[in-house]
């Protein structure tokens, strides 16, 4: 892996395996990423194999060159890169591809993202192909739909009167908000979604680019960055409020009193279990869930639902709590099941009944769901739908709550439902291949999941939906590859993440928690005891200098490749790399 800081001119960098991340001027970020990507028929991301590498810098200059390939089932694809940085604080990033087999794909080429925070409603003018040009603003509310189209050059402001711009040349862009997916960022791509998808691309056949960068900056605005400076933090101590209702899928199958013990050291409030009534039904799940004695989340997949079958089913399980109505061939929920709500209600009387997607939150932001009759809207959350490396999956934490603040706007005074959150992609609504049907599993795992990062990520993810005002939310799968356990029972391996929330079930109640660089170091605040816990992940692989609000003290920490509490050795405010650190203060 190649990563090496640069500077062009007054620009600061990342250069990364090929890609340029976090373009800053000063403080201000003004790019998060350059990148490019090959695409597959069902919208696959083909790795990259970078062969030969190049890399020249001086004071504040830089070039680089790099070939490279995709190589995936009978794709065969090479490239050359030219990256240019220079003294005016412009970038010049070069594409030269092609085909060494025939295949299909849906694209190749570059894609910019723009980071959310410091652009979000901001003003910004774009030139189109035919030399219009449309002064727009970067959407506050994520953008069910493209909001810039037909793109060749963007220009847009920054604070402190930085101004930047963006010039596109061998296809024609456009940009889609990707907090849809919970990425933080406006994402500007190559070749538009109104062309037909997939297109055959024959052995041959060349891809030529180009993207340049151009930052303006104010004479006499000084832009010099403090290293030195610590990351704040702050709690926000006026009112806790409660976490939201935490919840399991329960998908596999354990003996009652190995799994109830499991469920109770994780403190579970509720079980999901998935029915898909248009076929035959292992009823086991439901029986057992009645033995372990928790409220259901019953997800229902239909696309002309028989209600007597789904009554049947039910007559002797354990207390229902909600009911989530989905299609099994339509990304939302179907109509026949709005048009059942009446029957439903007679039924279930006791029963929350929600609509929405089991897919991503875009598509219940696409296709809107009436409802007027429903007690509120659920969606899934994965962090891996474009990118998958950790700082990645970091960058999506602060989106989750963009989708929950979005909904609330779309679906005033309805329950926001989150199930579940995953690690990864578990089906993919956007496939194209026409032998499998919609809802068919990827069946991917991440052993992530089984380390400190992925215990750290939901930590974090629990902030960020609690801050935004979701009322459930249910995490991973009891068991299996991905669960909490991967297995349960005596001598059973299990997950740092089970330590991690046993250590936090007692802590029901959150204050209001924030980071200055919460992709390097963020937070979570408890009440605990009339006095606050508060936990500070760092994100990063160096040592990270923080300030904390007066009168915390730190407890101990966790640290290494296995879960364990350790005795603090917190100095100069200093936190370990790759570390979770409590903290604790008596009183308010």
């Amino acid at each position: 892996m190649t990563r090496k800081k640069l500077k062009a001119g007054q620009l600061s960098l990342w250069y990364e395996n090929g890609f340029l991340r976090y373009i800053n001027c000063g403080e201000q970020e003004v790019i998060r990423m350059i990148n490019h990507a090959l695409r597959d028929h069902n919208w696959g991301t083909i790795p990259m194999k970078i062969e030969e590498e190049e890399i020249k810098e001086d004071k504040d200059t830089f070039q680089i060159n790099y070939k490279a390939t995709f190589q995936q089932e009978g794709i065969s694809f090479a490239l050359k890169c030219e990256i240019k940085g220079n003294s005016d604080s412009s970038l010049n990033f070069t594409y030269t591809g092609k085909a060494l087999t025939s295949f299909r794909r849906n694209r190749i080429g570059f894609t910019v993202l723009h980071p959310v925070e410091p652009c979000v409603g901001n003003p910004i003018s774009i030139t189109h192909t035919d030399g219009s040009t449309t002064d727009s603003h970067f959407p506050v509310q994520i953008s069910p739909h493209q909001p810039f189209m037909d793109i060749k050059e963007m220009h847009w402001g920054l604070e402190k009167g930085i101004k930047a711009s963006l010039l596109f040349k061998g296809d024609i862009f456009e940009t889609e908000d990707q907090r849809n997916w919970t990425d933080a960022s406006y994402k500007t791509y190559c070749t538009p979604l109104g062309l037909p998808f997939p297109v055959l691309l024959n052995k041959g056949e060349e891809v030529n680019q180009r993207i340049q960068l151009k930052v303006s900056i104010p004479e006499n605005l000084s832009l010099e960055k403090r290293e030195d400076n610590p990351i704040e933090i702050r709690v926000d101590n006026s009112s806790p409020s409660p976490l939201p209702e935490f919840g399991v899928m329960l998908s596999t199958l354990n003996e009652p009193e190995i799994a109830q013990a499991a469920l109770q050291d994780l403190g579970v409030e509720y079980l999901r279990i998935d029915l898909e009534l248009d076929k035959e039904i292992d009823e086991s799940p439901l029986q057992l869930s009645k033995d372990l004695g928790l409220p259901l989340e019953l997800a229902i997949f239909s696309d002309d639902p028989d209600l007597a079958k789904l009554k049947r089913l039910t007559s002797d399980a354990g207390e229902i709590k909600r009911l989530l109505l989905f299609g099994n061939q339509v990304k939302v929920t179907p109509l026949a099941w709005l048009n059942h709500l009446p029957e439903l209600r007679k039924a279930y009387p006791n029963v929350q009944i929600y609509g929405g997607t089991d897919a991503f939150f875009t598509e219940l932001n696409r296709e809107r769901v009436d409802a007027s009759q429903l007690d509120g809207v659920s969606y899934s959350i994965n962090p891996q739908v474009h990118a998958f490396d950790d700082q990645s999956l970091v960058e999506t934490l602060s989106a989750q709550a963009y989708t929950v603040d979005s909904a609330k706007d779309l679906y005033p005074n309805k329950g926001i439902n989150i199930s579940p959150v995953s690690f990864h992609m578990r089906w993919n609504p956007n496939a194209t291949d026409p032998d499998k049907p919609l809802r068919h599993p990827t069946r991917w795992t991440d052993e992530r999941q089984f380390t400190l990062f992925g215990a750290f990520w939901f930590l974090i993810s629990q902030k960020y939906l609690h801050q935004s005002g979701a009322d459930h939310a249910c995490y991973f799968e009891l068991s299996g590859d991905n669960g909490w356990y991967r297995q349960i029972g005596e001598g059973a391996e299990k997950s740092p993440m089970y330590p991690l929330r046993d250590s936090l079930k007692q802590l029901k109640k959150l204050y209001r928690s924030t980071s200055s660089q919460p992709l390097l170091v963020d937070t979570i605040a408890f009440e605990q005891n009339g006095g606050i816990s508060l936990f500070v992940v760092n994100w990063s692989n160096k040592e990270e200098k923080v300030q904390l609000p007066e009168g915390f003290i730190p407890k101990e920490m966790v640290k290494g490749s296995k879960f364990e509490w350790q005795p603090v050795s917190f100095q100069d405010s200093s936190l370990p790399a790759n570390s979770l650190v409590h903290f604790s203060k008596d009183e308010i």
